[in-house]
């Protein structure tokens, strides 16, 4: 693998500083500010904001922690203006136009933390190199740091090579993939409705160092949601009758999901991960909130096992004769890739780490909302794929989670440096 070695220590410095203070989905406001920065550095047309993003279809975005680490930000040297200019939103595209006729290609990073603490270990890489995670309770646990290190470094490459491409290069950095929350509210914004080509990625996950993993068919789909019941209070001795109890009508409804049949087409799965409820020990318990989600092998049976949960929802709000509320907090589909773009990932998988090192692999446990960008921009006739570049580590979504970046992250970089020469690099 042959890289020039400032592409390298780019990436690799991004990376590190992202690390160092995480941020979740919806709060990217350091994060998003050092992007638009280089972008505009490096000679990018950026968009922002709500160019970028359609407020009707954003999720789990809540507006305290969202103004919590805008103050965060602002402390730690982020200008208000800049924070100013996302009206809110956080996540950026960068927009590469040659002036010479080629296809529209695009890249997504996401850019969100993940609510894991970071180890506290001597040996783990971050707190032996120093960039350990500042932000209490948050790390970048998946890699996404990773990713957005990658795409800055590809962002100068880009640059340096502009007069070999043709077309236009797009680089979405997405918000909020954690909870499967910020691309839906993109592919609404209509950021990809003019590409031609896709490409998607993620360091770690099933391959090793040095290994590549093309993406099959896969994924499940899935919709995250909360349930809200709101019940009447009483005095739970002296007039019980009068309340409506919240409390009981969450658990019924819990106990009720469980027992839900499943779909003979294919897996179907239904979560209830947390019930908050209740004020206080004698008082009727009047609000509860569920956490929720449910997952399909296809978008039909997501829907399905969506449609048999709201359905149990509404007959416990009516037997507990409470109010009921169904709020969506996350969403993605299932990853259907063009084989023609994977095929090309592939080739250049192999020129990167030999084909003996390069493996197909069908994700069936997760889920991942690039898939709504996929799917939005194969609707209209475009191509779409998506590959994993391999990290030794403890495992994702883990307070140890420590790839090699040094090591890693080239190879993401290189794969997909030439896959845009492939497709956009000049013929004559």
């Amino acid at each position: 693998m042959n890289i020039d070695n400032r592409y390298t220590e780019e990436m690799v410095e991004f990376r590190r500083s992202f690390h160092q203070k995480p941020e979740t989905g919806w709060t990217e406001f350091r994060t998003t500010s050092i992007i638009v920065r280089r972008l505009r550095e490096l000679g990018f047309e950026v968009h922002e904001g709500l160019e970028i993003i359609n407020p009707d279809f954003v999720m789990g975005r809540y507006p305290e922690e969202v103004e919590a680490a805008r103050r965060r930000a602002i402390s730690e040297g982020v200008a208000e203006a800049d924070i100013d200019a996302m009206e809110g939103y956080t996540g950026a595209v960068g927009i590469w136009r040659t002036g010479r006729p080629g296809p529209v290609t695009a890249l997504r990073f996401d850019i969100d933390a993940l609510y894991v603490p970071e180890t506290k270990n001597p040996d783990h890489i971050p707190n032996r190199c120093g960039f350990a995670s500042e932000h209490q309770g948050l790390m970048h646990a998946c890699g996404h740091d990773c990713h957005t290190g990658v795409g800055l470094a590809i962002a100068h490459w880009i640059k340096d090579h502009a007069d070999q491409l043709t077309g236009t290069l797009k680089l979405i950095f997405q918000p909020a993939e954690e909870g499967t929350r910020g691309a839906l509210a993109m592919a609404e914004a209509g950021v990809v409705d003019d590409v031609d080509n896709l490409i998607a990625s993620h360091i770690a996950c099933t391959p090793r160092l040095g290994e590549v993993s093309i993406t099959d068919p896969g994924y499940n789909a899935t919709i995250k949601f909360d349930v809200h019941f709101e019940g009447r209070p009483a005095h739970s001795v002296a007039n019980p009758q009068d309340g409506r109890n919240a409390l009981m009508a969450a658990c019924h409804t819990a106990v009720m999901v469980g027992s839900l049949p499943r779909h003979g087409a294919g897996l179907t799965t239904v979560s209830c991960g947390k019930i908050l409820a209740g004020e206080m020990r004698n008082v009727v318990p009047v609000h509860a909130v569920m956490q929720m989600e449910v997952r399909g092998a296809t978008n039909e049976l997501c829907q399905y096992v969506f449609g048999q949960v709201e359905r149990a929802v509404k007959a416990c709000a009516e037997a507990f004769d409470v109010k009921e509320k169904i709020v969506k907090v996350g969403e993605a589909w299932t990853m259907n890739p063009t084989p023609e773009l994977a095929a090309i990932l592939e080739k250049h998988a192999c020129e990167v780490v030999g084909s003996d090192h390069v493996f197909h692999y069908s994700e069936k446990g997760g889920s991942e909302d690039a898939t709504i960008l996929m799917a939005r921009v194969q609707q209209h006739g475009g191509r779409a794929a998506h590959f994993y570049y391999g990290a030794d580590h403890t495992g994702n979504h883990r307070s140890d989670f420590d790839p090699d970046d040094v090591k890693s992250m080239p190879v993401g970089f290189t794969v997909q440096t030439l896959a845009i020469m492939d497709l956009n690099g000049r013929k004559d």
